[in-house]
């Protein structure tokens, strides 16, 4: 069952606080607003094969179609936000359910490669890098975003540094489902808590972030965010 997991540190591992928020509140990019329309087009243009055309949509859910809290996107995720350290200044309350933003794109081809990569092979995996990787690009020259920082841009449009990411690829498996948490190192039960957290299958023995490709689940992600069954989407919460 899906759920969301931080790792939890090992004695003595350096901590490191993310700082890619910062890079999109200088001038070098004209606002968080302009860097989220940019690099949500850009990453869409280098997935869209040559010669078909690609559409983006953007909505906003308002009030009318925010998440019920009670939905269960966001579970355990709560205890993390309101840890000593998660480097929020304020969380929401959530009383009135959960707006977000909608990022669709129609005519690209998915986030492609082997969802469970760990390392680098030197093989072309768009998805490994996604989301495996801080400040690393597995683009090229010729591409126009760079999944290395401007993909940060997602949960730093986020009030609870939160995204989920749903893609519609042409490999196997088809559809896949994964949501990241970016925080800094906090603290729970005693434990110190790395960054970077999944909303994700869990392996139990090494803690690894499996993407979720259950058709139930699905089903239910793609109603409950009013999803076109079209799109090959990003998405993220805005509280």
């Amino acid at each position: 069952m899906a759920k969301w997991s931080f790792r939890t540190m090992e004695r003595g591992e350096l901590n490191v606080d993310p700082i890619q928020s910062e890079f999109f509140s200088t001038e070098a990019i004209d606002g968080l607003t302009e860097a989220l329309v940019r690099e949500s087009i850009q990453n869409t243009l280098d997935a869209t094969p040559k010669g078909q055309t690609a559409r983006v949509r953007f909505w906003h859910s308002g009030t009318e179609h925010a998440l019920p809290l009670q939905s269960g996107y966001l579970g355990s995720l709560k205890d993390h936000l309101h840890a000593d350290g998660s480097g929020l200044t304020e969380v929401p309350t959530f009383d009135d359910g959960v707006p977000f933003l909608l990022i669709e794109d129609f005519g690209a081809r998915g986030l492609s490669g082997d969802p469970e990569q760990d390392e680098d092979t030197g093989e072309k995996n768009d998805f490994y890098y996604f989301w495996r990787n801080v400040g690393r690009s597995g683009k090229k020259g010729s591409d126009r975003g760079r999944w290395g920082l401007g993909k940060n841009v997602f949960p730093a449009s986020s009030r609870i540094n939160t995204f989920f990411g749903f893609t519609v690829r042409a490999d196997h498996p088809t559809t896949l489902l994964l949501g990241q948490s970016v925080l800094k190192v906090h603290k729970m039960d005693g434990s110190r808590k790395y960054p970077y957290g999944y909303f994700a299958n869990i392996n139990p023995s090494d803690q690894f972030a499996v993407p979720i490709a259950d058709a139930t689940a699905l089903d239910k992600f793609r109603s409950d965010f009013h999803l076109n069954h079209a799109s090959k989407t990003r998405r993220w919460l805005e509280p």
